[in-house]
């Protein structure tokens, strides 16, 4: 018998053993199955196999030793790998918190700072109540004082103050006081003659109460036999229309067969509001109580505002007329106010506090300023430098999206280089809002984000060359020119090369034009001769001015490369040469 006809577990012992061993492991993985689809766990598989070697360990006792520093190794093994995967899972929780800091921290500065405003208008409120508390009480003092009973005396007195309206010289002498007692005396004959033309007693108000009740009570009863009457006109009218019909036609039916299938009809009919028989419903619209009450208190709300503007509280009335009931104060006349207004005490403009006041009032993306407010508002925001400002507003969809917008927000961005990233990010929502995909993808070139700008060119199709050639000129590089002119993805480059040069040639551009002829030639392996014959946008005639510019900028060599591709097709020759003027190939067709 051979070495390799020996079994390793000579004696039946073993083979028992180890059978049984194999079918413990068996039924304890099989009953770990159903803990996912995956299989067991991990941790309750080393358990199992933990569990078997130990088995080992206790029947092969020889070997004990050395199975037992084999486990060890392997439990010290598992316990690390444990112990770095909690480790991971803390890093990567540390990192989640870190990465979502700088986002809490924005929201609870925004949050703390629409507190700090509700304070303030609370503790504005409490003052301006207090201040009327403090009135009232003074009021019912002196009326208090002027009920009681004058004390009869005729004795000179010393008065105890002095008199308001009078100096202490003049308290002292009779005739200045004879002269302000009839000062007062007339004040109390022209408010006596006011209460007796202007106000009338409480019971009058009640007494109108109660005949504006009688009123709208009789005025609903009415409507009600208005109604009833407008069905009855309205279904003797249909019969009327009905029987006129019946005699006029040729082949009619029973006149009580007619009358039975049209009287159920009408017995169907309701009174909808255009059956109001011609009458005009404007007429009364004056009349109604609560169209005259909202008028009312609009016009109270809008002398609220005036008061608070007037007394110089900016903050206060623009408070007041972003919540001015169907926007009547939030529009550009309002703003004309507040930014005609040169002196004023705080760090913001009033102007800003009105646009401040406006953007939190309104809900995201519901009852937004129009176009030119919210134009007027980044505006003044750039203006005075709260960028801040500017990107809650746009982020959290607080103005009226337009490419204007995003032009000012892009423009004060060229100016101040400190903020250039952001108002380029800014721009991109609202380009993208709007829809000017060609600006968008423009200010991600601006920002460094090229592919993702080309994402968004091929997946939309409404990209056009010149849309490709606008992010061209307004971010010229040469690694963006390259992207246009390769395959994305497995799908067609957006522009030619020879269509990109003989585009920037023509313009001011020239320079990146040659960067890229000359890279392209560098780059060897037939890549310049690769490109002008694949190049289904620019003709033959054009690659041969393109020759003629780099001839006259001194790039010989290119210039000869370009010529003799061009005359390695078929059915193109080379004309004679005049000495300035010629050009230098034609492109013939057979």
């Amino acid at each position: 018998m051979d070495d390799e006809d020996v079994p390793l577990f000579r004696s039946s012992s073993d083979v028992r053993f180890l059978k049984s061993l194999r079918e413990f492991i068996s039924s304890e993985t099989e009953r770990l199955r159903p803990c996912g689809p995956a299989g067991a766990p991990d941790e309750r598989r080393h358990a199992v196999y933990s569990a078997a070697l130990d088995k080992v360990i206790d029947y092969a006792t020889a070997y004990e030793p050395i199975l037992t520093a084999i486990k060890k190794e392997y439990d010290e093994f598992i316990a690390a790998v444990k112990t770095n995967d909690r480790k991971a899972k803390l890093a990567r929780g540390k990192l989640k918190a870190m990465v979502a800091q700088p986002t809490s921290l924005m929201y609870c500065q925004k949050r703390a700072a629409q507190l700090q405003e509700r304070i303030a208008v609370i503790q504005r409120d409490t003052a301006e109540v207090q201040a009327k508390t403090k009135r009232l009480q003074e009021c019912r003092k002196n009326l208090r004082d002027s009920q009681r009973p004058e004390a009869l005396d005729d004795q000179a007195q010393t008065p105890v103050g002095q008199i308001p309206g009078l100096k202490f010289e003049e308290s002292l002498n009779p005739e200045a006081l004879d002269e302000h007692l009839k000062f007062f005396k007339q004040k109390r004959a022209d408010l006596l003659s006011k209460k007796k033309s202007q106000y009338v007693p409480v019971q009058v108000k009640r007494e109108l109460d109660i005949k504006m009740k009688t009123t709208l009570n009789q005025r609903d009863e009415l409507a009600l036999e208005n109604n009833k009457l407008q069905l009855r006109c309205k279904q003797l009218t249909f019969l009327n229309e009905a029987i006129s019909s019946w005699e006029k036609s040729a082949s009619r039916p029973p006149l009580l067969e007619f009358l039975d299938s049209e009287l159920e009809r009408i017995s169907e009919m309701k009174v909808c509001e255009a059956d109001g028989c011609g009458i005009n419903k404007d007429v009364f619209e004056e009349d109604d109580p609560h169209k005259v009450r909202e008028s009312e208190l609009l016009m109270d709300y809008i002398e609220r505002f005036s008061d608070l503007f007037e007394a110089g509280e900016y903050e206060a009335a623009a408070y007041h007329a972003a919540k001015s009931p169907h926007g009547v104060l939030r529009n550009m006349e309002t703003m004309e106010w507040f930014k005609s207004v040169t002196r004023y005490e705080g760090e913001l403009p009033p102007v800003l506090l009105f646009f401040q006041a406006l953007m939190i009032s309104v809900q995201p993306g519901k009852h937004l300023p129009g176009e030119v407010l919210s134009l007027e508002g980044v505006r003044c925001a750039l203006q005075h430098g709260y960028i801040q400002l500017v990107t809650f507003w746009v982020t959290q969809h607080r103005l009226t999206y337009s490419e204007e917008l995003g032009d000012v927000i892009c423009n004060h961005g060229d100016e101040d280089p400190r903020v250039a990233d952001t108002c380029l990010a800014l721009a991109h929502i609202v380009y993208t809002a709007c829809g000017v995909l060609r600006k968008a993808a423009l200010s991600m070139c601006r920002r460094g984000l090229t592919s993702g700008a080309l994402e968004l060119i091929y997946k939309n199709r409404d990209f056009t060359v010149e849309d490709c050639m606008f992010v061209l000129r307004g971010c010229p590089s040469l690694d963006l020119m390259q992207d246009f002119t390769q395959l994305y993805e497995g799908k067609p480059a957006l522009l030619s090369v020879g269509f990109i040069c003989r585009s920037l040639l023509k313009s001011d551009l020239e320079d990146l034009a040659f960067q890229l002829l000359q890279k392209i030639y560098a780059g060897g392996q037939g890549a310049l001769e690769k490109a002008i014959l694949n190049d289904v946008m620019c003709s033959t005639e054009s690659w041969s001015e393109i020759a003629t510019r780099c001839e006259q900028r001194g790039l010989h060599q290119l210039a000869q490369k370009i010529i003799s591709t061009l005359l390695s097709q078929p059915g193109a020759v080379c004309l004679s040469q005049e000495q300035d003027s010629a050009k230098l190939m034609e492109h013939v067709f057979m």
